[in-house]
C-alpha cells in the first residue's frame, strides 16, 4: 500500500498537534511493509527519521489556506504520488474526487455544539462536514467513545464506520534540568495551581479563577498563586474576560505561550493541575498532569471521565464551590494527594501510542482490502 498521512499541523503545541506528531511518528517507526508519504507544514518535526519507505513534501508558504490546500493542492499531490489511502490527523479534511480510501479524524464537533465558535458567519468546518457527505470517507477515526457516540448522533453516520483510537501524552513534553531557572524567568513563585487553556469560553478558567480569588480571600493562610496558560485574546474563538481585583492581581498570573520545557515544568512543580473544561473530544491535559505527578481535578461531562475514570477529583464545571473544595482537600490532605498522584500514573498504562499506531495500521489493512 501507499498511504499519505496528511501532519501539516504536527508542529503546533495543542492537542490536534500533538496527535499528528506523535501518532505519525510511531506510524512510520513501526511500518516497514508499506510505504508513505508524509505531508508537512513548512517544518519537518520528522527530520531524525529516515527510512527508505518514507517520502516527505513540505507544504509550499504560498499554499496556507486550508481549503485551498484541501480542494486543490491535495488532489494533485495524492493523484501525482498514486496513493492508496489518505489519512488526515486533521478534522474533516476529505479530498474531493479521490479515487482511493479515506480516512478522515473528528477529534469533536465543537463549532456543531457551540454555535458561539461559527460567529455568524459559514464555517470553514461546516464546509468540511458536507464534503463529508459529498465525498464520503471510508472511515472516521476519532479520539473517544464519547466523540464516537456524538459523530453517530450529530452527523447521521453509522457506528460501523467509526473506530477509536486513544490519545497519550506528548513525548516531547520531558522533565528537564534547571527548573528553578524556567519557573524564575517566568516570574512564578511555588506554590501555584495551574490552569490551561487561556480565557478561551470553552476551557472555563473564568470560573476557575472565581474558585481560587474565593479560596483565598476564606483561607488568608495560604500562599498560593494561580497560574493560568494560553491565550487571553483570539478571534476565532470566543474569549471569556475576568477582572481581577486589584488586591488579588499578583496572585494571578496570565501566561499566553510556553515552550514545550516550560510546559513540562510548570506541570510538575504545580501543587494542583484545574481543568474546568465544558467540552472536549478528549482531553490531554489531565494525562499530561497524570505524567508528571501532579494531582488533578477536572470535569464530570464529555468525555473527561472516560479519559480520567477515578484518577481525578471529578466537579461540575459550571460550580465554582465545587472547585474550591476540592483544591483545599487537595492542599489539606497529603494522604489524597498520593493517592491522586498514584492512580494519575496507572491510568497513564492504558494510554501509548505505539497501541494507537498499530491499530491504525490494521485498519489501513482492512480498507485497503474491501473492495
Amino acid at each position: 500500500m501507499r498511504i499519505a498521512i496528511d501532519a501539516r499541523f504536527a508542529n503546533l503545541k495543542v492537542g490536534i498537534g500533538r496527535v499528528a506528531y506523535n501518532l505519525t511518528k510511531e506510524i512510520i517507526l513501526l511500518d516497514r511493509e508499506n510505504s508513505y508519504v508524509i505531508l508537512l507544514g513548512e517544518e519537518d518535526p520528522f527530520s531524525d527519521i529516515k527510512k527508505d519507505n518514507i517520502k516527505k513534501i513540505k507544504n509550499p508558504s504560498s499554499v496556507k489556506k486550508k481549503l485551498t490546500w484541501q480542494f486543490i493542492h491535495l488532489p494533485y499531490i495524492l493523484k501525482k504520488e498514486k496513493i492508496d489511502i489518505f489519512f488526515s490527523t486533521e478534522n474533516f479534511i476529505i479530498p474531493p474526487f479521490f479515487k482511493g480510501k479515506t480516512i478522515t479524524t473528528v477529534h469533536d464537533l465543537i463549532p456543531l455544539v457551540f454555535k458561539e465558535y461559527l460567529q455568524g458567519r459559514i464555517s470553514p468546518y461546516k464546509l468540511k462536514v458536507y464534503m463529508s457527505k459529498l465525498f464520503p470517507p471510508a472511515k472516521f477515526m476519532t479520539v473517544s467513545h464519547f466523540s464516537k457516540e456524538e459523530i453517530r448522533r450529530v452527523l447521521k453516520v453509522s457506528e460501523k464506520d467509526i473506530f477509536v483510537i486513544k490519545e497519550s501524552f506528548d513525548q516531547r513534553l520531558k522533565s528537564i534540568k534547571n527548573e528553578s531557572n524556567i519557573l524564575h524567568n517566568l516570574e512564578i513563585n511555588k506554590p501555584y495551581i495551574l490552569g490551561i487553556g487561556g480565557m478561551e469560553m470553552r476551557k472555563n478558567n473564568k470560573v476557575l479563577i472565581d474558585a481560587f480569588i474565593d479560596m483565598i480571600e476564606k483561607n488568608t493562610e495560604l500562599k498560593h498563586s494561580l497560574v493560568i496558560v494560553g491565550r487571553i485574546y483570539s478571534k476565532k474563538v470566543p474569549m471569556d474576560t475576568r477582572a481581577i481585583p486589584e488586591n488579588l492581581s499578583d496572585r494571578v498570573k496570565m501566561i499566553i505561550e510556553v515552550s514545550d520545557e516550560e510546559l513540562a515544568v510548570l506541570y510538575k512543580n504545580a501543587d494542583i493541575f484545574v481543568y474546568p473544561t465544558i467540552y472536549e473530544g478528549f482531553g490531554l491535559p489531565p494525562l499530561e498532569s497524570f505524567k508528571h505527578k501532579t494531582p488533578v481535578i477536572t470535569s464530570n461531562i464529555t468525555s473527561i471521565p472516560e479519559v480520567v475514570k477515578d484518577a481525578a477529583i471529578l466537579i461540575n464545571p459550571y460550580k465554582k464551590e465545587e472547585i474550591e473544595d476540592a483544591m483545599i482537600k487537595i492542599i489539606r490532605n497529603e494522604s489524597l494527594r498520593n493517592e491522586l498522584i498514584n492512580k494519575g500514573l496507572s491510568i497513564l498504562r492504558n494510554y501509548d501510542w505505539n497501541k494507537s499506531a498499530k491499530k491504525i495500521i490494521n485498519e489501513f489493512r482492512k480498507i485497503y482490502e474491501e473492495k
